[in-house]
């Protein structure tokens, strides 16, 4: 058996670097938090080949002084807390001192810095934790870190980085958090030349949410203002309106540090009530400031989590302030007018008053066609009346009951095998359409209910998975084009799967950065839904990078759904077209989701319904 020894300085630097600086996104997070913590309102990232290769962060901070710079690579070694007792109210974003000595153990490390009273600079190179190697350089006020070729002395680690579009994807979401929770710092972040995002550092939250999410994001979103038993919550977060289908872009920030917590997702989702459709979640970028020993922030190397002493308090803070601001933007409610009168348009008649004059005759009168669509005001709407008025003549029902018995529409003829495939469906009788989702059809001795959608939804799928497979999806251009930003991790999703949107009809190119211009759509697609079908084939794309299959079949998916909808009045001729689509079809009577097209309700089952048979 091996016997026990102690690890050699340099074995152990390596192992611990990986806890600390997993990734070129944790190294750019720590670098980051510590120019803030300089007292810098101006910081520079620059990253080449996903930070794999180069990492480089400049700010305009209170700088490293000399007799200082080799004890900054030195383990545990820090300027943000001096005993155990600080521990227990950290007010800096940075504090276990491991950040630089990871880097210097896992890269090409140098260090540029010069403090404000000095008249020169200090330039500090060490090569994966070797000896450090200090000189002296006229240099600008502030520090520079530059990491090259990260790993690069820990082959194992390099192996499993993620692809350079990835990893950049990655360090623009922290990137993206640090310019959410520093509105009054400016930031610039260049990856592999470019300039992606250039924060103008004004201290107007808003005009930090613009330099990530575009300027238009600001028509949509409330702001934040509260304080709950000692705990501060502002910031902003979106109208109910505008949803996302994940949670990538809820942002918490407690006393300036970006932090994920469940209870605080929890507690917004529960602000927002039922204002918010299942399965869909709001933008939100909340600062929460509360005393820093309210919190414990020593729970991991990465200083996300985080344990609150006081978990309700604050939960309750977040869910107050989110209900509270929502409340404030929500239009007032409409009254309801207590009076009896009718407007005097014959189409705004309530349904009685129309009905009871029809009473006198053997038979009431049938709602035609005319009728059906007719729109009806709700209550409150218009000239409010109380549904305690809606008196019925007694003698409608009698009337029906008598006409119903006196007609002999019982026979014996033989029942006909309920058909079990709407594709089966001949010599059928289009009757019309109901509540403008439903087609009505007979057939035989049954009716035929067809979902317009669904089924339009599965002939769209069908079209655009055969235009795939032959590579000439068809296209239908814009009248104007559509330019959208996106999240870091959105961009690279949408450059790896270009080709297969190309194939299917999109037509799409970049146009600055993190933006991408839409010239053209799937020919089935309704142009209408534009920028809500963007944002659902991003979020199919996301769910499995990998399986090129699988993300053509989403994405074929996700266009379907911009289909013919529930509420579109269709006309005779598109009816009958769509039903001749329908008896068509080779694939399965369902949606592309799984939900059936069309339901039957048999001659018998309407008699027993009417209690005609038993």
């Amino acid at each position: 058996m091996k016997r026990i020894h102690v690890l050699e300085e340099s074995v152990a630097a390596r192992i611990a670097a990986g806890e600390v600086v997993a990734s070129p996104a944790a190294a750019v997070k720590e670098l980051a938090e510590n120019s803030l913590d300089a007292g810098a309102d101006s910081i520079t990232v620059e990253i080449v080949e996903g930070g794999k290769e180069l990492i480089r962060v400049t700010d305009n901070g209170s700088g490293i002084h000399e007799e200082d710079m080799e004890l900054a690579v030195a383990k545990h070694a820090t300027s943000k807390i001096a005993v155990a007792s600080d521990l227990a109210a950290v007010s800096t974003l940075g504090f276990r001192g491991e950040a630089l000595f990871s880097l210097a153990a896992c890269s090409r490390l140098t260090i540029s810095s010069r403090p404000a009273d000095s008249l020169s600079g200090c330039v500090l190179r060490v090569n994966g934790g070797g000896r450090p190697n200090l000189s002296f350089a006229g240099l600008p006020e502030g520090t520079t870190v530059r990491a090259e070729s990260l790993f690069y002395n820990i082959p194992a680690r390099r192996k499993f980085l993620k692809s350079t579009a990835q990893e950049a994807a990655k360090v623009g979401g922290v990137i993206t958090k640090m310019i959410l929770g520093n509105p009054a710092v400016s930031f610039k972040y260049i990856n592999n030349g470019k300039i992606v995002y250039q924060s103008p550092g004004s201290g107007k939250l808003t005009d930090a949410l613009a330099t990530v999410y575009g300027s238009e994001i600001t028509q949509n979103i409330v702001e934040v203002n509260c304080v709950h038993e000692n705990i501060s919550v502002t910031g902003l977060v979106s109208q109910p309106s505008f949803l996302h289908k994940s949670a990538n872009n809820i942002y918490f920030f407690l006393n300036g540090r970006p932090i994920q917590s469940n209870a605080l997702k929890d507690a917004l989702l529960a602000g927002y009530g039922e204002r918010i459709l299942h399965s869909h979640f709001p933008l939100c970028a909340l600062t929460l400031v509360m005393p820093y020993e309210y919190a414990d922030v020593n729970v991991h190397p990465g200083k996300l989590q985080v344990l609150f002493y006081h978990e309700n308090d604050v939960k309750d803070a977040v869910k107050t302030a989110v209900a509270g601001a929502l409340a404030q933007s929500s239009p007032p409610s409409l009254g309801i007018k207590a009076e009896t009168s009718y407007p005097d348009s014959a189409d705004d008649r309530p349904l009685e008053e129309d009905t009871a004059q029809h009473a006198a005759g053997n038979l009431p009168r049938l709602n035609t066609a005319d009728r059906l669509y007719r729109p009806v005001r709700a209550v409150g709407e218009s000239a409010g009346y109380l549904m305690d008025a809606m008196i019925y003549p007694t003698n409608i029902f009698e009337n029906t009951l008598d006409a119903i018995i006196e007609q002999d529409i019982v026979n014996n003829e033989a029942e006909q095998t309920e058909l079990k495939d709407v594709r089966d469906l001949c010599d059928f009788t289009v009757i019309g359409q109901v509540f403008e989702t439903y087609i009505l059809c007979e057939c035989g001795q049954a009716l035929y209910l067809i979902d317009q959608h669904a089924a339009h939804e599965r002939l769209n799928y069908e079209r655009m998975k055969a235009a795939l497979e032959e590579g000439k999806g068809t296209a239908q251009q814009l009248l104007l084009p559509v330019v959208k930003k996106f999240l870091s991790h959105e961009f690279s999703v949408l450059g790896q799967n270009e080709s297969t949107l190309l194939a299917m009809g999109f037509e799409l190119e970049e146009f600055g950065p993190l933006c991408y211009k839409f010239t053209a759509l799937p020919v089935a697609v309704d142009s209408a839904g534009v920028h809500k079908l963007i944002d659902e084939i991003i979020h199919e794309l996301s769910q499995d990078k990998n399986d090129i299959v699988l993300n053509r079949d989403r994405v074929i998916r996700a266009a379907c759904r911009y289909s013919i909808k529930a509420g579109d009045r269709l006309s005779d001729g598109e009816i009958k077209e769509l039903m001749a689509e329908i008896a068509g079809m080779e694939a399965i009577p369902t949606c592309p989701h799984g939900r059936p097209v069309a339901i039957a309700i048999t001659k018998t089952e309407l008699e027993k319904g009417f209690k005609r048979t038993v």
